[in-house]
C-alpha cells in the first residue's frame, strides 16, 4: 500500500493503491498542493535510481499504451480449436473487435486452475502446450502480426511442484526469451529485483506487470519501496473502489506518469464503475471474461463504453496522459456528479485533453467546465465527435456545455494548432460522431450466463460378454448430490456460471441441489484400467494418438516397467480411455454412476467403507517435489482391499483420479474427475483441490491431450445391460459368465 505519513498538517486519506479525491470544490486547491508534496516526498524517500528503467528502454514503451489488456485462457475455444489442435488468434481477436474493439495486449494462462493436480510445475505446463517451442512462438509472431503484444502468468505460490532446481527468476526471463514473450503478469505486487536483471543479461527485457492489490514480491518477503521497484515494475492491476461517488485517483501513476495501471474487477458483473475509474485517471483496463473456465462476458453497454474510452485514450496516448502536468479533479461546474481530469499536452503547451466522467443516474446538460481562453484556440467535443464553441467569455476564461448521459462519459481537447493534431484525431472524430447517436443507455447491461451441454456417451451393446473383472451394479431410484470444488475463490460460494451444469438444471452452478434419478443396472470394472491391460490394446490395435505429448511418458521403449503391471495406467487423456473403452466394448462412467457406486447405491456413504475418513484405507500421500514417475507411482489397484465399496469395487478413491463426463460451452471444455490421488501439491491452498468425498468432484480444464495428460488421472469402464441400453432400442442380451 502506498501510505507514507505527512506531518500533521498535511494528510491525505488513502485507500490500497487509491487515494480519495477532494471533499468538494472549495478543498481542491488545499488537495492538489497535499497530493503534489507528497508525490515529491515519494519520490525523495526512493532509494538509489537505475541508469536503465523500464520506462526508458523503447522496446518496453509499449507498456504506457496498452488501454485493453485482456485475460485468456489457453484453453479457451475461440483462442484454440481442439479438433484441429491449431491456434485460432485470428478468431479470438475478431470476436474481440465486434464486440469491444481493439486489444493492445494480451495475457494467456495455460497453467491455473489444474496446476497441482499432478506434479508439474508452471514450466512443465508451458512446455506441453500444443506445438511445443515452435507452436507458442507462431501463437505470439500471429498476435504480433496484429499489433498485440503477449504475456504470460507467473504464479508467484507456485513452490510446492516439482522443483525447477533453480529460481524462478532465472528460469522464467529464458523461457519466455525462447518463447519471444513480451512480458510476465504476476498477481503479486511486484517482481524482485532478480527478475529485472536477468532479463536484461541474457538480452530479452521484460514488461514486468504486477498487482497492486498485494503487498509481498515475487521470491521477497518483505514489500520493497514502492517507488523503487516501479522501476522495472513498470505496469500493473488493482481493483478499485469504484462505487465512491468523489472518483480516487490512482497513486502509483501519480507517482510516475509513465506507470501504466490496469483497473480490473474481474468477478464483477457490471463494469461501469471500473470503466470509469480508467477514463477518469487516463488507465487502462484489465479485462477478464473467461475466468479460469467460468464466463463473465462484458455487457453490451460495457463493451460499447469500453471501445468508445479505449479509442479516445488509444489516440492521444502517452503525449497527453503521461503529462507529469496531470490534474485529477480538475474543477468542474456540476461537481455533485461530475468529475474530470486535466492532461496537458507532454510535447506542446498549446493542446490540452479532459476527460469526464458522470457518476450519477441522471443526464447532466449545459455548462460542465470552465477554461482558459484565447483566440485562436478550437475546442473539440471528442465525445460527441464535433467541434464545440465556448460561451460566458470573460477575462480569459470561458464556459464549455455538453451533455453527459447517466453514468456516462464527456471529452474535451483543445489546441491552439490545428495543424499539429495527434494522429488518427480526424478519424476518432468521425467514428466518435457516429457511434455517440446512440447513446449508451440503450445497450443492454446485462451479461447471460453461457449454456453448457454434456458430450453425448454411445451406449455400449447389450451383448453381455467379456464380463472378467467387471461388477454387476443393480439399479435404483438414487438421490445424486454433489458440490464442485474450485482452487479460485469467487468472493461468492455460489457465483452464477461456476462448475458445471447438469442436463436437468438451467445454468451451472458449484452447490447442486438434489436430482432424483432411476439408476439402471450397469456393468462396472472392478479396479482402474491397469498399465497391462492399455498395453494389450496398444499391441491389439496398434493405437497412435494424433498428439503424443506426453502419452504413456513414464513408458521406456513403449512398454510399462516391469514392477507395475498392475497400477493404474495414467499419462492418458480422455480421448485416449474413450479409445480404450471402445476397443473394450465399453465406455466410461457417468459421474452420477461412479458416485452410486463409491457411495454403496442408497447408502449416501461419504467414503466407499464409510462416513469417516480412514487414511489406512487409501494409498499413502506423496507431496514431495520429485516428479511422480518413475519414483513416486500410484499404489496398484489392489493394494488397498478394506477401502472398497461394499457393492464389490476397488480402488475409488485416493489413488488416481477417474475420468467421467465432459462438459463444454461456448469458450470451455472441462472434465469431471472424481476420486483425488495420491498425489497432494504443499505450500498452497491454491492447487488443484483434491475431492476425496464421494458427494464432490473435480473440474479439469481441457485443452489439447498433450496438456491434459496427467500423472495422477486414470480411468475405469462401464457396460450397459439390457435395462440401461433400452433407450436405444431393443436389442437381445446374452449372459456370458467369465
Amino acid at each position: 500500500m502506498l501510505v507514507k505519513a505527512f506531518s500533521e498538517d498535511y494528510q491525505l486519506k488513502f485507500r490500497p493503491h487509491q487515494i480519495e479525491g477532494p471533499a468538494s470544490p472549495r478543498d481542491y486547491l488545499d488537495w492538489n498542493t497535499r497530493l503534489r508534496k507528497w508525490r515529491l516526498e515519494q519520490h525523495n524517500s526512493a532509494k538509489e535510481t537505475h541508469t536503465t528503467t523500464g520506462y526508458d528502454i523503447p522496446g518496453l514503451q509499449w507498456a504506457q499504451t496498452t488501454y485493453v489488456q485482456p485475460h485468456v485462457m489457453a484453453n479457451d475455444l475461440f483462442l484454440f480449436d481442439p479438433e484441429t489442435n491449431k491456434y485460432t488468434v485470428d478468431r479470438y481477436l475478431k470476436d474481440a473487435e465486434e464486440r469491444y474493439g481493439t486489444i493492445d495486449s494480451i495475457v494467456i494462462w495455460p497453467t491455473f486452475p489444474n496446476l497441482g493436480c499432478d506434479s508439474r510445475n508452471s514450466e512443465d505446463f508451458f512446455r506441453c502446450l500444443p506445438g511445443g517451442t515452435l507452436g507458442i512462438r507462431s501463437l505470439v509472431d500471429e498476435f504480433h502480426s496484429n499489433k498485440v503484444k503477449v504475456l504470460f502468468p507467473v504464479l508467484s505460490w507456485d513452490n510446492g511442484t516439482r522443483d525447477p532446481q533453480a529460481q524462478w527468476s532465472y528460469i522464467l526471463p529464458r523461457l519466455f526469451k525462447e518463447y519471444n514473450i513480451d512480458g510476465m503478469s504476476s498477481d503479486v505486487s511486484y517482481f524482485t529485483q532478480d527478475y529485472w536483471m536477468n532479463s536484461l543479461a541474457i538480452g530479452h527485457p521484460l514488461v514486468y506487470h504486477s498487482q497492486a492489490n498485494k503487498e509481498n514480491a515475487v521470491g521477497a518477503a518483505p514489500a520493497m519501496d514502492d517507488t523503487y521497484a516501479m522501476q522495472w515494475n513498470t505496469m500493473d492491476m488493482a481493483k478499485y473502489e469504484t462505487n465512491l461517488r468523489v472518483p480516487t485517483v490512482a497513486a502509483r501513476k501519480f507517482i510516475e506518469p509513465r506507470h501504466m495501471t490496469h483497473t480490473s474487477d474481474k468477478w464483477s458483473r457490471n463494469k461501469t464503475g471500473m470503466i470509469q475509474h480508467a477514463f477518469f485517471n487516463g488507465l487502462g483496463i484489465e479485462m477478464w471474461e473467461n475466468i479460469f473456465g467460468t464466463w463473465n462476458q462484458l455487457a453490451p453497454r460495457d463493451a460499447e463504453a469500453l471501445r468508445r474510452t479505449s479509442s479516445i485514450l488509444r489516440t492521444f496516448g502517452p503525449d497527453f496522459l503521461s503529462s507529469s502536468e496531470w490534474e485529477p479533479h480538475c474543477p468542474c461546474v456540476r461537481w455533485e456528479t461530475v468529475f474530470s481530469s486535466k492532461f496537458p499536452s507532454r510535447s506542446t503547451k498549446e493542446q490540452i485533453l479532459w476527460t469526464f466522467v458522470n457518476r450519477g443516474p441522471a443526464v447532466v446538460t449545459g455548462h460542465q467546465i470552465v477554461v482558459n481562453y484565447h483566440i485562436g484556440i478550437q475546442y473539440y467535443d471528442v465525445w460527441h465527435g464535433q467541434e464545440i464553441t465556448p460561451t460566458n467569455i470573460v477575462d480569459g476564461l470561458a464556459t464549455l456545455s455538453f451533455d453527459i448521459e447517466p453514468h456516462g462519459y464527456g471529452c474535451i481537447f483543445a489546441t491552439s494548432d490545428v495543424s499539429e493534431l495527434p494522429t488518427g484525431f480526424d478519424v476518432l472524430l468521425k467514428t466518435m460522431h457516429y457511434r455517440s447517436r446512440t447513446p449508451l443507455h440503450k445497450y443492454p447491461i446485462c451479461s447471460a450466463i453461457l449454456w453448457q451441454e454434456l458430450d453425448e456417451i454411445t451406449v455400449t451393446k447389450c451383448h453381455v460378454e467379456n464380463l472378467c473383472g467387471m461388477v454387476r451394479i443393480e439399479g435404483d431410484t438414487y438421490d445424486f448430490r454433489v458440490r464442485g470444488l474450485s482452487a479460485h475463490p469467487t468472493g461468492s460460494s455460489e457465483y452464477p456460471g461456476t462448475d458445471i451444469k447438469y442436463p436437468w438444471e438451467f445454468q451451472p452452478t458449484r452447490s447442486h441441489a438434489t436430482y432424483t434419478m432411476k439408476i439402471n443396472t450397469f456393468y462396472i470394472d472392478a479396479y482402474n484400467v491397469t498399465e497391462s491391460q492399455f498395453k494389450k490394446f496398444i499391441d491389439e490395435t496398434n493405437y497412435k494418438p494424433a498428439d503424443p505429448t506426453n502419452f504413456l511418458k513414464h513408458w521406456v521403449g513403449g512398454c510399462y516397467p516391469s514392477s507395475r503391471a498392475n497400477k493404474p495406467v495414467t499419462h492418458v487423456s480422455i480421448e485416449d480411455a474413450r479409445a480404450y473403452a471402445k476397443w473394450a466394448g465399453k465406455r466410461l462412467p457417468h459421474e452420477w454412476e461412479w458416485q452410486y457406486v463409491a457411495q454403496a447405491g442408497t447408502e449416501y456413504r461419504n467414503y466407499p467403507w464409510g462416513n469417516e475418513w480412514d487414511e489406512s484405507k487409501v494409498p499413502e500421500v506423496y507431496n514431495g517435489r520429485e516428479r511422480l514417475y518413475p519414483e513416486h507411482p500410484p499404489a496398484d489397484v489392489d493394494a488397498n482391499p478394506t477401502g472398497r465399496s461394499p457393492l464389490g469395487v476397488y480402488d475409488l478413491v485416493g489413488n488416481v483420479w477417474q475420468w467421467t463426463d465432459v462438459y463444454r460451452d461456448e469458450h470451455t471444455r472441462a472434465a469431471i474427475i472424481r476420486g483425488g490421488s495420491y498425489y497432494q501439491a504443499k505450500n498452497s491452498e491454491q492447487y488443484f483441490p483434491q475431492a476425496y468425498r464421494n458427494d464432490q468432484h473435480g473440474k479439469y480444464l481441457l485443452m489439447s491431450p498433450s496438456v491434459d495428460r496427467s500423472g495422477t488421472i486414470g480411468f475405469r469402464c462401464v457396460r450397459d445391460t439390457e435395462e440401461s441400453s433400452a433407450a436405444m432400442g431393443n436389442c437381445s442380451f446374452v449372459d456370458d459368465e467369465c
